[in-house]
This record gives C-alpha cells, sequence and structure tokens, in this order.
C-alpha cells in the first residue's frame, strides 16, 4: 500500500467533474477520501483546464501496533471480509433459507456445516483385504515406486505381478459380481430406516457431483504448479471427458430412490475396467490364491468372496461405498486401489493391441514418464477419486501403472494431496463437497415432486458456461429403451467408437491444432459445445455433421421433458462473489448460493436440444479405429502409435536377470519357479537368476547350512570323516567363498 494517494482532475467546465476510486475500509479509516471537492477550495487552488494541478493528500502516520489494531478492527467490520482486497464482488441479491417446497427463481443458500456424516450399520473393515506381495511399503513412502529399477534391473517388489494376466485367460465368474444402488436391498433397507429419500453409490454418483462442482466452484482449475518445467506451458483446466454430460437414473422402489449411473451409450466394458478387476484380485491376493482364479484353475474356487461396503448417512442421502483394500497403521484404515493405464492406452483404447508397447521408462518427462500419468490423473481424475474416498471416508488411493501387458510402479496418493491439487487445501475440500451434496439432495427432490413415483432419468451438462448447470429431465420407458439399446449395439453406438453408416459423413474427431504437445487429450481441441438458449427466439441449428446420428437416438417423445438451468455464486465472509475461493482458517465463512429456473419453452424446442445432447453423448468419446491410416489420425495419436509399434517387443522380452530387492545379503537357493506358477508364493524371496546359468541366488534370511556344517565340522571329528566330496559348480564356488568371507555380526 503506498503512503499516498493521488488524484488527477482533468475538467473543461465547471461544475468540476471528480474521479472515484474503489478504497479498503483500512485506507478510508487512515483519512484517505475516495472524492476531492473543489467547491469550497479557494479558485486559485481549482483545478481547471488553463491551471491542471495534482492534488495530494497524505495519510496519518501510525505506529506498527496502531497500524496492525486498526487494519484488525476494519477489517473485521469490512463487509468485504478477509479477502476484500483481490476477490471480485457481484451485485447482491436476496437469498432466503432452505425451505421445503423449493420455489424457482429463487436464491436459496446452502450451509456447508450444518449436516455431518453418520455411519449406517456395522462396519466390514476387518473383512477388507490387504495387500500382498510386498506392496504395503508404498503407503509409507511418498513418490513413485518402480516395479523394476530401469537403471540396475532389481525388482523392488515380486516379479510376480510384472506380467499381467489377459482377459481371455482369467475366469470373472469367480468374482463377486456388481450391483446397482436400487438393487442393492441392504442399502434400501438403510435409507427406509433413516428416513432418507436417495441412494447411491460411489460409481454411480461421482460424474453428476463433478458436474455441480464445476457450477459452484468459479471456474478453478487444478493446481500442477508442483510438476516439473516441462509442463510449464501444458494446459491446467479439467480435460474435455470430465465435461460429459453426465447422466442418472433415478429407480423408484417403496418410498426410495436408487440412484444407477445411465448405461444408455456404454453397453461395452473397455479393456480398462475390465482388467481393473482382476488386477485389484492381483494386488490383494498371493501367487497361489490369484492362480486358482484363472480359467484353467478355476474349479479350485468354492466360494464366492463378498463385497465389503461402507455405508453412511448424510442429508437426504445413504450412500455405499466399496473397500478395496486397508492397512491398520494408516489414520483411516482403508484405501482405495487404482489401476491407471497409460497414455498411449488411455487416448486409443480401440486399438489397445498396439497400445500396449508405450511403455513407462522415467520419472519426468512430457511422453513415457510417471509424470505425464500424474499429470493427466490431476485434470481427468483426482476430483472423482477425491469424491469416492470421502463417500467411503478412506485415506487415499493406491495407484498402479500399466499398459494392459506389464506393470510398471506403484504411487500412494493422499486424500490431503488430492485436495491441494483440486481445491487448494483440505478446508475448502470439505465444504465444497458438503455443499455439493446438499445441493444435489435439494435438486433431486424437487424434481421428483414433479414426477412422483416414476422412474426418471437426469442429465447434468455443465460444459457451457461457469456458474451455470443445464438439468435436463426425462421419464425412462424400459420396454422402449431396451429395443434402443438392442439398436445402438447394431450400429456401434456402445460410448467407444460410432461406425460409419447409411452412406453418411464420418464423425469429426480432430480439428484445428496441430502441435502434438498442446493437451493431453487430442479430444480438447474440439472445445465445448454451447447447447445455445432454449427460451430465446430461436434455437442454434443442428450441425448436421456432428449430429448426423441423430435419427437413431432414441428420446422419450410420449411424455414430457423438463430443462432447468441452475445458478450459483458463492458468499465467502460475507462478500458476495462467482470467482474461485480458498478457505484459508477455519473460521471463514462459505455458503453456496443458488436458484433453479424452469424452462417455458414449447416442447418442441426442447425435445430438439434434448435430442442433441443425447446425441452428443452417444458421439463424445468416438476414436479411431484401429484401421485408419496414420495420415487421418491426430497429431497426438500418431506419436503414440508410433512410439507403441518401437518398444511392443518389450512386453515379450525375458526377464534374465531378476534381483529381488529385500535389503538383506543374498545366498544359494533353488532356482526360480516360472512368473506365473502356484509355488511362487513359496519362492517369492529375493531371487537373482542368470540367463546362461542354472544356479540361483537367493537373498539370504537364514543361515546358510554349510557354513553352519562347516563350524560343526571344526568341533566333531566325526562330522569331518563322514564329509564327502561333492562336485561344485562355478556359481556356488563364488557363493562359497562369499560365506567364508562372512563376519560373525554379519551373520
Amino acid at each position: 500500500m503506498t503512503s499516498r494517494l493521488l488524484w488527477l482532475h482533468n475538467c473543461s467546465s465547471t461544475p468540476l467533474k471528480t474521479y472515484r476510486c474503489r478504497l479498503t475500509a483500512v485506507q478510508l479509516h487512515r483519512g484517505y477520501t475516495s472524492t476531492k471537492d473543489t467547491r469550497d477550495q479557494d479558485p486559485q487552488d481549482q483545478v481547471t483546464s488553463d491551471n491542471p494541478s495534482v492534488v495530494i493528500e497524505t495519510p496519518p502516520v501510525y505506529t506498527k501496533e496502531e497500524a496492525q489494531e486498526i487494519e484488525d478492527s476494519t477489517v473485521k467490520s469490512s463487509r468485504a471480509g478477509l479477502r476484500a482486497d483481490f476477490i471480485k464482488e457481484r451485485e447482491p441479491v436476496v437469498v432466503h433459507k432452505l425451505t421445503y417446497p423449493f420455489q424457482t427463481n429463487k436464491w436459496y443458500r446452502i450451509i456447508p456445516d450444518a449436516t455431518d456424516f453418520v455411519q449406517v450399520g456395522n462396519s466390514h473393515i476387518k473383512r477388507v483385504p490387504r495387500l500382498q506381495h510386498g506392496l504395503e511399503r508404498v503407503l509409507f513412502s511418498p513418490g513413485v515406486h518402480c516395479l523394476e529399477d530401469p537403471h540396475s534391473g532389481v525388482y523392488n517388489f515380486d516379479p510376480y505381478i510384472r506380467n499381467i494376466t489377459q482377459p481371455d485367460e482369467f475366469d470373472y465368474d469367480k468374482l463377486t459380481p456388481y450391483i446397482t444402488s436400487s438393487k442393492d436391498e441392504t442399502l434400501m433397507s438403510y435409507a427406509r430406516k433413516c428416513r432418507k429419500s436417495f441412494v447411491g453409490s460411489t460409481s454411480s454418483m461421482t460424474h453428476a457431483l463433478s458436474h455441480l462442482y464445476f457450477a459452484i466452484s468459479g471456474g478453478k482449475q487444478p493446481d500442477v504448479s508442483s510438476l516439473s518445467m516441462a509442463y510449464a506451458d501444458m494446459p491446467t483446466n479439467f480435460t474435455r471427458g470430465m465435461r460429459y454430460p453426465a447422466s442418472i437414473a433415478l429407480r423408484y422402489h417403496d418410498g426410495v430412490y436408487g440412484i444407477d449411473a445411465d448405461k444408455s451409450f456404454d453397453v461395452k466394458d473397455s479393456i480398462l475396467s475390465v482388467l481393473g478387476k482382476s488386477l485389484e484380485k492381483l494386488l490383494t491376493s498371493s501367487p497361489k490364491e490369484f492362480e486358482t482364479y484363472k480359467k484353467q484353475n478355476s474349479w479350485k474356487v468354492k466360494d464366492i468372496q463378498e463385497e465389503n461396503y461402507h455405508y453412511v448417512q448424510f442429508d437426504e442421502f445413504v450412500l455405499r461405498s466399496q473397500l478395496d483394500c486397508r492397512d491398520d497403521r494408516l489414520p483411516k484404515k482403508t484405501f482405495d486401489l487404482k489401476t491407471r493405464g497409460t497414455l498411449a492406452v488411455r487416448m486409443d483404447m480401440e486399438n489397445y493391441e498396439v497400445s500396449k508397447g508405450y511403455q513407462i521408462n522415467t520419472l519426468k518427462g512430457r511422453l513415457q514418464s510417471f509424470e505425464r500419468e500424474y499429470y493427466d490423473m490431476a485434470r481427468s481424475a483426482f476430483l472423482k477419486y477425491n469424491f469416492q474416498t470421502r463417500i467411503g471416508n478412506m485415506d487415499g488411493i493406491f495407484v498402479a501403472y500399466h499398459n494392459t501387458a506389464k506393470m510398471f510402479g506403484f504411487q500412494y496418493i493422499t486424500r490431503q494431496e488430492m485436495d491441494n491439487v483440486v481445491f487448494g487445501n483440505e478446508l475448502t475440500g470439505n465444504k465444497m463437497f458438503r455443499s455439493i451434496l446438499i445441493l444435489l439432495g435439494k435438486l433431486l427432490r424437487s424434481i421428483t415432486d414433479q414426477f412422483p413415483k416414476k422412474d426418471i432419468r437426469v442429465t447434468f451438462d455443465s460444459s457451457f458456461s461457469s456458474g451455470k448447470l443445464s438439468i435436463w429431465v426425462e421419464i425412462i420407458n424400459d420396454e422402449a429403451e431396451a429395443v434402443a439399446l438392442q439398436q445402438y449395439d447394431e450400429l456401434g453406438i456402445n460410448g467407444t467408437k460410432a461406425k460409419d453408416f447409411s452412406g453418411k459423413k464420418p464423425l469429426k474427431t480432430t480439428s484445428g491444432s496441430t502441435d502434438p504437445f498442446d493437451t493431453s487429450d487430442p479430444l480438447d481441441t474440439q472445445g465445448s459445445v454451447n447447447p445455445g438458449s432454449i427460451d430465446g427466439s430461436s434455437v442454434s441449428e443442428l450441425d448436421t455433421t456432428e449430429f448426423e446420428l441423430s435419427d437413431y437416438i432414441y428420446i422419450n417423445d410420449k411424455d414430457t421433458i423438463q430443462h432447468y438451468t441452475m445458478d450459483t455464486f458463492s458468499t465467502y465472509n460475507n462478500m458476495d462473489t462467482d470467482e474461485p475461493v480458498t478457505v484459508k482458517n477455519r473460521d471463514d465463512e462459505l455458503y453456496i448460493n443458488w436458484k433453479l429456473t424452469k424452462s417455458r419453452a414449447p416442447q418442441e424446442k426442447i425435445r430438439l436440444m434434448y435430442k442433441q445432447l443425447r446425441t452428443r453423448q452417444a458421439t463424445y468419446f468416438e476414436r479411431a479405429s484401429p484401421d485408419t491410416p496414420d495420415e487421418k489420425l491426430s497429431p497426438m495419436i500418431r506419436i503414440l502409435r508410433n512410439i507403441s509399434r518401437r518398444n511392443l517387443w518389450r512386453n515379450n522380452m525375458p526377464r534374465g536377470k531378476v534381483v529381488v530387492n529385500r535389503s538383506v545379503r543374498p545366498t544359494v537357493a533353488s532356482k526360480w519357479p516360472s512368473v506365473h506358477s502356484s509355488q511362487a508364493e513359496d519362492n517369492a524371496d529375493n531371487v537373482k537368476i542368470d540367463e546362461n546359468s542354472d544356479e540361483t541366488v537367493e537373498n539370504k534370511s537364514k543361515k546358510p547350512k554349510k557354513a553352519a556344517s562347516k563350524n560343526n565340522a571344526s568341533r566333531s571329528p566325526r562330522s569331518s570323516k563322514r564329509k564327502t566330496p561333492s562336485r561344485k559348480t562355478k556359481t556356488s564356488k563364488v557363493s562359497e567363498s562369499k560365506k567364508d568371507n562372512q563376519t560373525p555380526d554379519s551373520e
């Protein structure tokens, strides 16, 4: 703050024109004035066009203690609060308390700390499995842990998990089938007992919660400043995939609505979702146990294990979270398992047989590095992962990096670290998450009142404006949608790729930029689609090239389709603002204000816009097929495919020398078994294999027997007489010489 304030008066006529400047409360208290009145001044001192001058006011001088006392008192009394000097204030509106029933076109305020989470039912934490293969060390050591050290070739963990079992080799029928929220009788019974209106799970709700966060966050972007300078000019916003319109299905059953994820355009499971199930089993099972889940041994599995869930109630909801893994040494004991495919696999899943050649070789860099995978997670997954850990009251996530054929490394990311990246700190994350859940409950309650006791589909779209959320409501007709799903399957509309049919032009997949490093997602170059104004005099024309599949997209024409628009703004320490807010202190107050507006446009316009939205959902993740020529690919996909082809042979490369790091000295042991043998559990200690030798060196865990027999021979003459000469190989001689040189301390 400067010690002087200058006003430049430049006027050409009388009365004089004064220029105002906005001052903080501290400046006003110290004697500054925002307007210089010249009417009572001497005419010679007045500023005229013939005699321009500068009026200077000097503020009073205070000691350091007086200045601090004045600043504290004025800031507390200021309406702007602690952040008055840099948060832009919006025009004030009348805000009402949350009272039921809610009215449209009326502002309501959400107080996040008014409701708390309460656990429901018995905890299944004791049945939750633990990490195997020595992976528990990752939980207490920050950073990435390579499975195999790229420099020395030393394995930090059991080499059994290096090669990934492919889907055609694993018996997925032996795993517990997934149960949707609407069919979970335990979840429904808890909701009726607690008198709650909605039930949901982490997988069905996190996408919708993400859109609500985009609407109330003021456009806040994830913080990736901790990465290296290679990402200084890379995008920092959320990826286009995060803006994908989210649809949820509300299934009514005996007074409770079950929230299920809408699978209209996602009938085909991707390779990553399929492998995720078997990889979670691999990480939490011993080699011997995992071998029984392969198809040739699956007959040995007698009982299918039950899933372990955590149930919690909050506001209008009873929520369910699956517990993947636990470690009692962690503050919250449980954590989530995430298997993360590499960049090439995620960007080119239709061609994963080639994309699996993409390797992770370094810690930092734009490509083929762990840093790139972390950068993409921060922009595309951290928000959903954070919501899932909060619903399940988990400590963090355990990430396993792979390319569908080979495992590269592991990393444990705490929930606090995700809070810092996404929200700024844990305080902001707590308030934002509570506000989002309360807001979703009020929205769903307002919507279900319009369609009582009916199954409805609710779609959220926040891709066109910050601070606004577009909401579409459609009554579900199960019979008609079953026919539509069959047609989608025939036409290839499965959420991953839309086929070219009816002689029409193919959908656009790339545009604009040719720089392969301008974004982590080649689909980002399309930009967001503005759904247009429904209540205006005209509706934006449908792009016949982009929405050519609209003739095949089903919508319910028999019932009314409703469209709502939700507006939001934040109130931070009594200041209303549309900008991003980060809570600094526990005593700071952060409220979310929202208003729901119902569209009064004709049904023809609403149906047209809703069909456009559903078509955009069907073609959102369209990707190039494996047969697409390279010249027609985007620059990023072309680079990734070239890298994958060059390194595809590395997945089939023999292990050669295998050294497992257990931080103990090696000793002679039997030969290492095959990588996926049932005996690997008993022989999974530290081993070193030489390609050109039949001998194996195993890390020492007990005293060498031969050394002990030598000591006994010196004590007993009989034992020395019984000793017969034996033929030793070169490797065993070297090992024997090392044992002779060992000191008692080393033993």
